[in-house]
């Protein structure tokens, strides 16, 4: 122990420690020439710097665009997208389970728009166009009935189990829906 201390010691400057500007001055004072309290507030100095790290960049948390991969999931939890992260019931692969990152990312800092958009046709295409990548999307609704028909371009072919979840995600609950493939005569659904 006694061959840590000096190095210790010679980590804790006083003018530029956080933690010593916020002592009493009587431990300011005995700072300065005490080893042993120098030594205790070096330690103490690096033991609260992974905490110091982390607040430094608390404000990165809530951006969708800079959170950490591992904090998605949280923040689409947050704004009420979750229902997209994990795989729907009827899932058939792992190239259907859910919306990927980049695509979460943009969902969520859009959210707020999407949610006043909510139950819109231009809500539900322009979140199908955030969730798919895919430009493109039309959706028509049929006169006199509760009824809407997605058309979806070849492009998102691919996609169709992510949209139909979305559009039963997104459209009021009294209405039905077709979902086809743009150029294609028969119905996806």
């Amino acid at each position: 122990m006694p061959d840590s201390l000096p190095s210790a010691v010679a980590r804790l400057d006083p003018a530029n420690s956080q933690l010593f500007k916020v002592l009493p001055e009587v431990f300011q004072v005995a700072a300065q020439s005490s080893t042993p309290l120098q030594a205790l507030l070096a330690v103490a100095e690096d033991l609260q710097q992974p905490v110091r790290d982390t607040l430094d960049h608390l404000h990165t948390v809530p951006d969708p665009g800079r959170t950490p991969t591992s904090l998605v999931p949280f923040l689409s939890r947050w704004v009420d997208l979750d229902w997209l992260t994990l795989a729907g019931p009827d899932a058939t692969g792992a190239a259907t389970a859910g919306v990927p990152l980049d695509r979460q990312r943009d969902l969520i800092a859009c959210a707020a728009n999407l949610s006043a958009r909510r139950g819109t046709v231009g809500g539900l295409t322009r979140f199908l166009h955030l969730a798919t990548g895919v430009p493109g999307f039309a959706v028509d609704a049929v006169p006199g009935t509760f009824h809407i028909v997605v058309r979806v371009p070849p492009a998102a072919a691919d996609q169709l189990e992510l949209i139909r979840r979305i559009v039963k995600g997104i459209k009021p609950a009294h209405v039905t829906d077709t979902v086809e493939v743009a150029g294609d005569d028969r119905p996806a659904t």
